[in-house]
């Protein structure tokens, strides 16, 4: 590693703050890029159904080439890269008044080595089942979706390589994923050798504060459902997060089976279903969001809630935590897919391999504050800021690990049933 790569590694960690024990400090102002930035929308489409996807028809698959041509569309969540620095009201970069927003340092690099460019939309995807609505339809109708990259997670990207919607990556174009990647997500059992997805980060879902509205640090799922936040509180739309977290409260006090979060049945969840009614129709839950809570954050309106770990420490304030409860937390991975049809399949590819070089891979890990599926990151960050190596949000420890708990991969029956309990809470 070079003395320029030493200092853009040592940039990206040292917009990081860290508060000992479980509670995060994030970095200044509140993520600019949310709705701004370099973006590209597909074509238009008309809104998709929910479920299970439909296999038939399919987009032709993209005619093989090795030759890198743009521009690379990619659809990614919010908070996920790597972004720059945009100095604040005393205009000194590295102070509190920072901003930051995109351009993001990594694709700024892609475009530099490759010579294309990169539509990234930033915040596209807030959720996995409304952005698939978006893209179901093409699907469907066998056309390109407009997009060449998209990241999602483990259950959706499963159902997306088994209905055939997802192209076969060259292996000669991603030989440092393949190599780089950490042995624990190899071995998928819907795409066991990394033929259809690449891992994009890992995360764990928990509970998200502002210890300012709160007036006191959370630390159990049920500090959520304090009468004193009523009207203030928000729940994930995602129900493999919400669901088994408050079946894992249930669990505790006692008021349901004993099935694991990633085993619940039916049964379980309509007890979450009427756990949680009074919470929504009193209007203590204001609402179900995908990554959108952090706009919430950042406007008062949602004092606490049910949030994926990365993204109070890199998109909110001082002020905004996370804390894994004390009854558990859920751990999942995010993936890297080529949409069947895409028409810059060599740009993804060559964008899935170039965020597994390891220095590049630490650089956007201290920058999100996720777990990165690359091997050597913890040693690369370790050699610039040792308080990093020892973020519990990048490197869980293990009585965090050891109360952690995969989302649950429902059959098609009990899916349908939690679906039709969320949408009775969510009035969807």
């Amino acid at each position: 590693m070079n003395d320029n790569d030493q200092h853009e590694l040592q940039a990206g960690i040292s917009r990081r703050r860290f508060v000992q024990g479980s509670a995060v400090a994030g970095i200044g102002a509140f993520l600019a890029a949310c709705t701004t930035g370099t973006t590209s929308s597909p074509p238009a489409s008309a809104p998709g159904q929910t479920g299970s996807p439909d296999p038939s028809p399919s987009a032709s698959a993209t005619p093989e080439s090795t030759e890198v041509v743009g521009p690379l569309n990619f659809a990614n969540w919010d908070a996920y890269i790597d972004l720059t620095t945009d100095p604040g009201a005393d205009g000194e970069e590295g102070t509190d008044d920072d901003e930051y927003v995109l351009p993001s340092p990594t694709l700024n690099e892609f475009q530099q080595q490759y010579g294309i460019e990169v539509n990234y939309s930033n915040a596209e995807i807030d959720d996995n089942e409304t952005f698939m609505a978006t893209i179901r339809p093409q699907f469907q109708a066998g056309v390109d979706t407009g997009w060449d990259l998209i990241v999602l997670t483990d259950w959706m990207a499963a159902k997306v390589v088994q209905a055939g919607w997802a192209e076969q990556i060259n292996p000669a174009m991603i030989p440092d994923a393949l190599a780089n990647v950490r042995d624990e997500l190899k071995g998928m059992p819907w795409d066991p050798n990394l033929e259809y997805h690449v891992p994009w980060q890992s995360g764990a879902t928990g509970i998200g504060y502002n210890v300012v509205s709160t007036q006191r640090d959370l630390a159990s799922i049920g500090d959520l459902f304090d009468e004193a936040f009523a009207g203030r509180v928000t729940l994930l739309s995602e129900t493999r997060d919400t669901f088994p977290l408050v079946h894992l409260l249930l669990q505790a006090r006692g008021e349901t089976s004993e099935n694991a979060p990633e085993e619940m049945d039916a049964e379980d969840a309509e007890r979450v279903h009427a756990f949680l009614g009074p919470y929504v129709e009193s209007g203590h839950i204001r609402g179900f969001t995908g990554n959108s809570y952090l706009r919430d954050f950042s406007g008062g309106d949602t004092w606490a809630a049910v949030v994926w770990s990365g993204d109070l420490a890199s998109a909110g304030t001082d002020d905004d935590r996370f804390v894994f409860p004390t009854e558990g937390s859920m751990i999942w991975t995010d993936n890297a897919l080529i949409p069947k049809g895409a028409q810059h399949k060599a740009a993804a590819e060559a964008m899935m391999n170039f965020v597994y070089d390891v220095r590049r891979a630490a650089r956007i890990a201290a920058f999100i504050y996720y777990i990165s599926p690359v091997k050597g990151v913890a040693e690369a960050i370790s050699e610039f800021d040792e308080e990093a190596a020892e973020n519990e949000l990048l490197f869980q420890p293990p009585d965090v690990i050891a109360k952690q708990h995969p989302q649950p991969n429902w059959d098609e029956a009990t899916e349908a049933q939690v679906n039709e309990l969320y949408a009775d809470l969510a009035g969807v």
